[in-house]
């Protein structure tokens, strides 16, 4: 059923640690190939300018610290035999939409990601898990 699922992770270590279990147990269950994908998170200015306008970025996650983060958990689903790759994306944009042009690429037909604890932003804004369920085009997975 679930063939090829996109576990969305951040550098939320306990956050990262409950989708990979799900991607751990899924994966045995169904035998499914996994890719493990991370946008590399970035700091921005508070919003000045234009309304809707980006702001400039001011710094980017390490290309060393995502590739450690997606490489820990690549190496932990294959050593219990299931087929696991990693993606970084840039973080140049929006990370809900990098995600889920990761997992069209990849021809996801489930997608796991981690559910934030409701903040007012995400409420107000909606946050990158709350995008991913109304955009995408396959299934997806809140893990808590």
């Amino acid at each position: 059923m679930f063939e090829r699922i996109v576990a969305a992770i951040d550098s939320d270590t306990q956050r990262a640690a409950q989708v990979i279990a799900a991607a751990r147990e899924l994966g045995l269950a169904l035998r499914s190939e996994v890719l493990i994908a991370h946008v590399r998170e970035v700091e921005r200015p508070a919003v000045v300018g234009k309304p809707g306008a980006l702001p400039p970025i001011v710094h980017f996650e390490s290309e060393e610290a995502a590739q450690e983060l997606i490489n820990t958990a690549v190496n932990d689903l294959r050593q219990v035999g299931i087929k696991a790759t990693g993606q970084i994306g840039p973080g140049a944009g929006s990370t809900a939409h990098e995600l889920l042009a990761i997992a069209r690429a990849f021809g996801a037909d489930l997608i796991l990601v981690g559910d934030r604890d409701s903040r007012i932003t995400d409420v107000i804004l909606g946050g990158v898990a709350h995008r991913i369920v109304h955009l995408a085009d396959c299934p997806v997975l809140l893990v808590r």
